[in-house]
């Protein structure tokens, strides 16, 4: 048996038939090259899905029928873009780029090639929840056509997996995005092991991913977008200068007319830049009193800072400065503290 009629087999179990408002008529589509007959939406109450547990092999099992059914083209039906809301876990950060516009372009001259993948949603009356195609969705509607989907009774569980999976295999989301999906999960409550499979990731790659989302105030990421060109060396390297890193700079940086004219990827280059920039020391630097007598200079090479003193200008004062050095660094200290 090839593998599209095992695939075929595997999601023909037990279907019921979804309520009335779907549509029941059936057209032919091209999905890469291959024409498919779009069936008669099926909806599956008691089924594989519907009676399964909600252990983590049995979510995973979930999330490769529901790509399974994508795959053989079964029970794809149009739904109105307005009755499909999206997931409750954001999965990406809002950003109409080039990328979204050559998928609208696309869209626009040979139509939706892949179906999404939805749910009835859980809380509201013929309407349903994006698992994936969250992009497709707003370019459909902004297009004010409907929304070829599939739909497929699926728990919460199931949803996340399902979403963070596809979008993974895709590369559809940037490594950022990637971070932000999976402290969505968590602070929702999922533990690690929903988290790890709804990404691919193994634990120490999740902790990774993680520790960089929690690194870098989420009012940063959004303003620099998701920034697909940046993986995770480049946002690790930005994490870990904020630490060191002054947050009047950044407000510099963020303040800055250039910054909201340039693309996601130009504004990560930009903050990164600013955190890597070195200060500029042109020669010593002079220190004068309030009556603009100079005290003394200060030359600074490299972890090393020199203090001269023009005794001519002001006799003994050096001494005195020495003499003062250890109360101080004691006010410092306590500064310090307080």
């Amino acid at each position: 048996m090839s593998r599209k009629d095992t695939l075929r087999g595997l999601l023909s179990r037990r279907e019921q038939e979804l309520p009335g408002g779907n549509s029941h008529e059936s057209e032919h589509a091209s999905e890469s090259g291959i024409e498919v007959e779009e069936k008669k939406l099926q909806h599956i109450r008691s089924g594989a899905v519907g009676a399964m547990g909600r252990s983590l092999g049995n979510i995973a099992n979930a999330a490769d029928q529901a790509r399974a059914m994508i795959a053989a083209g079964s029970a794809v039906v149009e739904l109105d873009p307005a009755k499909i809301e999206a997931s409750f876990v954001s999965d990406r950060l809002t950003h109409d780029g080039e990328a979204y516009d050559q998928l609208v372009e696309a869209i626009r001259d040979t139509g939706q090639k892949s179906p999404i993948l939805v749910r009835p949603h859980p809380s509201k009356a013929d309407r349903y929840q994006i698992a994936y195609g969250h992009r497709r969705v707003r370019v459909l509607a902004q297009l004010g056509r409907q929304v070829k989907a599939v739909v497929q009774n699926l728990t919460d569980e199931e949803l996340v997996i399902v979403q963070g999976q596809e979008n993974s295999a895709r590369a559809d989301l940037s490594y950022i995005e990637r971070a932000l999906f999976a402290l969505a999960l968590e602070a929702k409550g999922y533990d690690r092991k929903v988290i790890m499979a709804s990404l691919s990731l193994e634990k120490t790659q999740l902790s990774k991913l993680m520790a960089v989302g929690h690194s870098i105030p989420r009012n940063l990421i959004e303003a620099i977008g998701p920034a697909p060109k940046a993986g995770r060396p480049r946002w690790t390297a930005l994490a870990e200068k904020l630490q060191l890193a002054k947050s009047t700079l950044i407000d510099k940086v963020l303040a800055d007319p250039k910054f909201g004219s340039l693309d996601t990827d130009a504004r990560f280059d930009m903050v990164l830049a600013a955190l890597s920039a070195k200060p500029i020391r042109n020669g010593a630097e002079s220190i004068k009193s309030e009556q603009g007598v100079k005290l003394a200079s200060v030359e600074r090479k490299g972890t090393k800072i020199s203090l001269q003193f023009d005794e001519k200008a002001t006799p003994e004062f050096a001494e005195y400065v020495m003499g003062q050095l250890r109360d101080l660094h004691r006010n410092y200290l306590a500064s310090r503290k307080a």
